[in-house]
Formats: structure tokens, sequence, C-alpha cells
């Protein structure tokens, strides 16, 4: 009986194991303008690697920036710090969570242009590849 339980139990648990699997360590993900390539994830959920723009506007396109950031779970957030932008955004941060197979974020940038500092916001939508 109770060997019934724990395999039902367990069965139960398997789709959130899944998911919360596929933020782990040498995953990529990607969609029509950018990349997220989780290179490492250590035992308290601190992630590293790296994040490529492709857009067509964007400076620094294809060029990819060391990431930092955290999981928890189907949980994450990370952060890129842009060093030489060159007409890129200087520091952004995306915060979300992966549901049905995608990673979902909301991101806010902090810009300078002509001297001026401003914030972009936005949301993006990632598979993994």
């Amino acid at each position: 009986m109770l060997k019934r339980f724990a395999c039902s139990l367990a069965l139960l648990c398997l789709p959130f194991a899944a998911e919360a699997q596929s933020l782990a360590s040498q995953t990529t993900w990607v969609n029509d303008h950018a990349k997220l390539v989780i290179q490492s994830v250590d035992g308290a959920g601190q992630l590293s690697g790296t994040y490529t723009n492709y857009g067509a506007n964007f400076g620094c396109a294809g060029r990819p920036f060391p990431v930092t950031g955290w999981i928890d779970g189907d949980l994450v957030s990370f952060t890129v710090h842009r060093k030489d932008p060159g007409n890129c955004t200087t520091i952004q941060s995306w915060t979300g969570f992966v549901r049905d197979g995608q990673l979902l974020v909301e991101y806010l940038a902090a810009a300078t242009e002509g001297g001026r500092s401003g914030l972009i916001k936005g949301t993006d939508r990632y598979r993994q590849q």
C-alpha cells in the first residue's frame, strides 16, 4: 500500500519536475530576435550564461554578453550589463517563468541615447532550442 502511494505521488510530481528542469544548465532559449544560453546553475539557483540580441536596429546585434541571474523552480530572473554598448541599452533585466514549454518574461532596460537616459519596458516569449 505504501509503495503504491509513493509511486502515485512520484507520478503526480513528474510534470512539475520536468517543467523545473527546463531551466537548467546547458539549455538555450530563442525567439525571432534573441538567444539566452544558460551555461550553469549552482546549488543555490544562481545562473550564468550569455544573451545575444539579433534585432535589426540593435547596435551590437549578434554579440553575446554575459548574463547572471537566479532560477527558482520554473521562475527566472536574469540581467545583462553591456559595458561597450555602441547603440545598445546599457543594463537590461528579465523576470518571468516557464509555462507550456515557453519562457515568458517581462523586461526593463535602462538606456542612454543622445545624453538622455530612459526606461524601455516590454514582454517577450522564448522557446527552448
